[in-house]
């Protein structure tokens, strides 16, 4: 091979150096030629000792993208690296397959990290935004309206004022099971404004009514307890569960809460069911009922805090609980979805992101450090490689 056709090809591979580079490598291998040829040696054998120009090309493009990337270390460079010295078959392609999948992992990785960040990030703060800023978080609230009218926001309006009338018609009648706020001096938990049974401390009292009949399934046996104006009337499947029962000078019965499975209280106008949901005395169920059909059902939890709520006045209902809410007057149904569970959603999201974030960061660290080393390795076997070229 001549030393035009040689530098032609040489040329040609390196097209896509910068013009200056190439422009350098050109004319240095020219000088080189030049040089030998001076002392004697065979045009033929100096082309033919520099070896095949297309591989000759693409150890010098691997040197150069290897100098541009130790002046500007960045991804890009180092991809170009990369693909120079895998051009060059140093690179075994049963590893750059899997080094491959394993950065499209690792972006991956970064793309999810930094979602789950932003997203949980971004919950946080506009759940919160109440307590930080004063900005109530009702606008973030899943809110349903559902009515039979053709005017939207005059039939919200309605069932709003609607559902709030029968939730106070309940609240006032005998079959409420709303709890009440309590007075300072008062130490009666009992849901509701109940006649005849108030919970004080830790005992249920009965003040019975006339032709009131009350029935108590205790741990000791079963107790049912008759008026007839002022006499009472006892019956007990056992003598330990009569002396469960104890009379105050007011004329009021009470017994132990703890002893209590279930009651059921029948006045003239009110019937009261309670019923233990677990062995824990407070879990309990209150099921409250009247004479003109209003309804309420109370569920507590083992800490004796509603957990659930239910009550219905004719076509009128409220149903309170699981965070949610719905007012129903026949006509139109609100519902409202409180927020809990999104923002335990965010509180979640926010620190899994920011931990995935930092595995990638320490991945990326340690992968950069070791494809460092390995171009290093790979770009010093070319140039002496090169070095041997020029010597021979």
């Amino acid at each position: 091979m001549k030393q035009d056709v040689f530098i032609d090809s040489l040329r040609q591979e390196l097209s896509s150096l910068p013009k200056q580079a190439v422009d350098e490598i050109i004319a240095d291998y020219r000088e080189y030629i030049g040089d030998a040829l001076a002392a004697g040696r065979r045009e033929e054998d100096v082309i033919a000792a520099l070896g095949d120009p297309v591989k000759l090309a693409r150890e010098l493009k691997a040197q150069a993208n290897y100098r541009q990337w130790q002046d500007s270390r960045s991804f890009r460079n180092l991809f170009r690296v990369i693909m120079s010295i895998s051009g060059l078959g140093l690179l075994n392609v049963v590893l750059l397959v899997p080094f491959m999948v394993y950065l499209a992992l690792l972006t991956a990785g970064y793309a999810v990290s930094a979602g789950l960040t932003i997203a949980g990030l971004v919950g946080v703060i506009a759940l919160s935004g109440h307590h930080f800023f004063g900005k109530t978080t009702r606008d973030m609230l899943p809110f349903s309206f559902t009515t039979s009218s053709d005017h939207a926001k005059p039939a919200a309006g309605v069932a709003a004022s609607g559902a709030s009338g029968a939730l106070a018609a309940s609240a006032a009648s005998p079959a409420s099971a709303a709890q009440e706020a309590n007075d300072d001096d008062s130490e009666d938990s009992t849901p509701g404004n109940l006649k005849s049974l108030k919970i004080v401390g830790d005992r249920f009292v009965f003040n019975l009514q006339d032709d009131s009949k009350l029935e108590l399934v205790t741990r000791a046996g079963t107790i049912e307890i008759k008026t007839d104006g002022d006499n009472f009337k006892f019956e007990s499947t056992s003598d330990a569960a009569r002396r469960l029962l104890t009379r105050s000078d007011d004329g009021t019965w009470s017994i132990a809460r703890d002893d209590v499975e279930a009651l059921e209280l029948k006045d003239d106008d009110e019937k009261i069911s309670l019923a233990r949901t677990s062995k824990d005395p407070k879990s309990m169920v209150w099921d409250i009922s009247s004479d003109d059909g209003d309804h309420v059902q109370l569920e507590e939890d083992q800490h004796g805090k509603p957990n659930h709520l239910s009550a219905h006045s004719g076509s009128d209902s409220v149903d309170i609980g699981e965070g949610k809410v719905a007012i129903d007057d026949g006509h139109h149904l609100i519902r409202v979805a409180a927020s809990d569970s999104e923002y335990t959603y965010a509180i979640v999201m926010l620190p899994i992101g920011l931990i995935g974030l930092a595995l990638c960061i320490w991945l990326t660290r340690i992968t950069w450090r070791g494809i460092s080393r390995y171009v290093k390795r790979q770009i010093d076997a070319v140039s002496a490689s090169l070095d041997r070229q020029q010597a021979s």
